[in-house]
């Protein structure tokens, strides 16, 4: 049982660590952080208290957690509230893209409503690579 416990220990600390090397992915942050708090519970097994490391693990996880949340929310509320800050975004976006911000997200609105993309769209969209 002490030899579960140690795998569970050194596991959630592990994808507590890879929580905070994500995050520059948005996602992965999410399922990193929310296994190491997983395996941090699982490597108590019947004990009452958790082991130091796996307190690490939980602590790296939440931190990791809280700050994607944060930057991306920020991020976010700046692309939405700061005309010049979207203007930059959507201009670089243009330069990778071919198509402006605008742009994309009034194709995503059409395919949201639709389910199809629209046919002036997928000669964009096959020039991005999909």
């Amino acid at each position: 049982m002490e030899q579960r416990n140690n795998t569970f220990t050194i596991l959630s600390l592990i994808f507590g660590i890879l929580t905070f090397f994500s995050l520059l992915t948005v996602i992965l942050p999410f399922i990193f952080g929310s296994l190491a708090i997983i395996f941090a519970i699982l490597s108590k097994g019947s004990s009452l208290k958790m082991e130091p490391l796996a307190k690490t693990a939980v602590t790296l996880s939440v931190s990791g957690i809280i700050l994607i949340t944060a930057l991306a929310g920020g991020t976010t509320y700046r692309l939405i509230t700061d005309e010049e800050y979207r203007a930059n975004v959507s201009a670089e976006f243009e330069k990778i893209n071919g198509f402006t911000l605008e742009e994309y997200t009034d194709m995503l609105e059409e395919l949201y409503k639709t389910g199809e993309i629209p046919e002036e769209w997928l000669d964009k969209l096959e020039g991005m690579g999909y």
